[in-house]
């Protein structure tokens, strides 16, 4: 499948939104991006608070950014 982003006038939402619902799930799938970033957000915080949380230093991630950097500044377009 592709995606396909699209900004819409409020005014003509539900009306696109009723288009779209035409198709079977197989075929096209809506997917709201405000709510998939607010999920995403959510999972993460939660293991912040639940004390799951990975993190890494500044040094570590100086080298890490190092070594990105490295491995395609040298790579033709």
């Amino acid at each position: 499948m592709k995606t396909l982003k699209l900004e819409i006038n409020n005014e003509i939402y539900d009306k696109v939104l009723q288009l779209l619902q035409q198709f079977s799930p197989n075929e096209l799938k809506v997917i709201d991006e405000n709510n998939a970033n607010k999920q995403y957000l959510s999972k993460e915080l939660e293991t912040i608070d639940n004390g799951t949380a990975e993190f890494i230093s500044l040094e570590e991630l100086d080298n890490v950014m190092k070594e990105r950097i490295a491995k395609y500044e040298n790579q033709n377009p």
